[in-house]
């Protein structure tokens, strides 16, 4: 009698080491991004205004593209390389890849590593080695495109330390000198993110396995009303869960990023001694190491741990041609994903369900690799 405690206490050790060492690792989890989605990709020109191609030519100056910069008549074009942009206002910054240079005889001015920060309304670049503010400018104009978004700067004024030093580099004289507050050029930004942040609407719809179900009821687990939503998810039909979106941010191709959800399942055996529970909360859904975490809790305590923290229990497959999107509604959606049992989810239910004795058939053990079931889901972007 008094070694039943500390048996039952070994008995789960090996459960509670491996739900502690879940934790350490999730504890480097990302988390999503706040408001501005990452930019990997766009497009920056620079038109250049026909006054001031006429003070370059003027002094002889030409104008050629710098380590992928190209020029066009009026305009250098540039691609971007990185940025932070809140698609909805366009607040932030992009970083376009490459300059132009400023060439005049024998003496050159190269301009390159740009950063276009709108909060600032200022253009940032190394002008001949030296990073200073380039150009200023007032509010762009803003619209969407797809799950990004396009604003137009209308006018770059030249500020003073920029103009003294491309000057002083080319070496003009008198009127030859370019001055502070010349307009240069407009700024137009074409900018697509990575990942975009998703908004709380929609839900993540679960279909169980039928054979995974069957092994629940072989260790006891009556059904239909064994397995039950916890609110706010719901049961939209006898075979189908649904665990609305709270937020998140993710790919539109599906391949990074986290969405999360609301409510829950909680699994309950009844039986006359003890009635096993075990309650999966908040899932998050990790497309990036395509796996689904939850807030695990077993009951009753005792004998069981309760509260066990946040844990990964599926690993996930997007078939080809799960993943969909609607850039104008900005919406992405994924049909069909699957969700396998990982080891730590199989031994637990395992654990938990073959409580009280006598255990049940070992052809209802749960193994890894066991489908949990089918979701699919529409997500909206901002």
């Amino acid at each position: 009698m008094t070694n039943a405690p500390q048996a039952r206490a070994w008995r789960w050790m090996p459960l509670c080491l491996g739900i502690a060492a879940l934790l350490a690792l999730l504890a480097f989890v990302p988390t999503a991004a706040a408001a501005r989605d990452p930019i990997p990709s766009g497009s920056a020109d620079l038109h250049m205004k026909k006054g001031f191609l006429r003070k370059l030519g003027n002094a002889g100056i030409i104008v050629t593209g710098l380590r992928g910069g190209e020029t066009a008549g009026n305009k250098v074009g540039l691609t971007l390389r990185g940025g932070m942009l809140d698609p909805t206002d366009v607040a932030g910054h992009v970083e376009p890849q490459g300059g132009f240079k400023l060439s005049l005889g024998r003496r050159g001015v190269p301009i390159c590593g740009l950063s276009v920060n709108t909060v600032r309304g200022s253009v940032y670049a190394t002008v001949a080695k030296a990073h200073m503010q380039l150009a200023t400018f007032a509010a762009p104009a803003v619209r969407r495109e797809g799950f990004g978004a396009n604003f137009k700067a209308g006018q770059l004024v030249l500020t003073e330390k920029a103009t003294r030093r491309i000057s002083n580099r080319l070496g003009l004289r008198q009127n030859k000198r370019l001055e502070a507050g010349r307009v240069i050029s407009n700024l137009y930004v074409s900018a697509q993110p990575r990942t975009v942040n998703l908004l709380a609407q929609g839900s993540v719809v679960l279909t169980p396995n039928q054979a995974t179900l069957a092994k629940f009821a072989a260790k006891g687990v009556k059904l239909p009303s064994g397995i039950a939503p916890i609110p706010p998810a719901t049961a939209p039909s006898a075979t189908t869960m649904a665990f609305p979106i709270s937020g998140g941010m993710m790919a539109p191709d599906g391949s990074t990023g986290t969405l999360q959800t609301l409510g829950g399942i909680q699994v309950t055996k009844q039986t006359d001694s003890l009635s096993p529970q075990v309650r999966l909360t908040n899932v998050e859904v990790n497309f990036g190491t395509k796996a689904a975490l939850v807030e695990l809790e077993i009951l009753p305590t005792p004998p069981f741990p309760g509260g066990a923290g946040r844990a990964s229990i599926v690993d996930l497959t997007l078939p080809s041609g799960a993943v969909t999107t609607n850039p104008g509604a900005r919406q992405i959606t994924v049909t069909g994903a699957e969700a396998k049992l990982q080891a730590v989810a199989a031994t637990t239910l395992n654990s938990v369900f073959d409580q009280p004795a006598p255990a049940p058939p070992s052809s209802s053990d749960f193994v890894v690799g066991d489908p949990f079931g089918t979701f699919s889901l529409t997500a909206q972007a901002e």
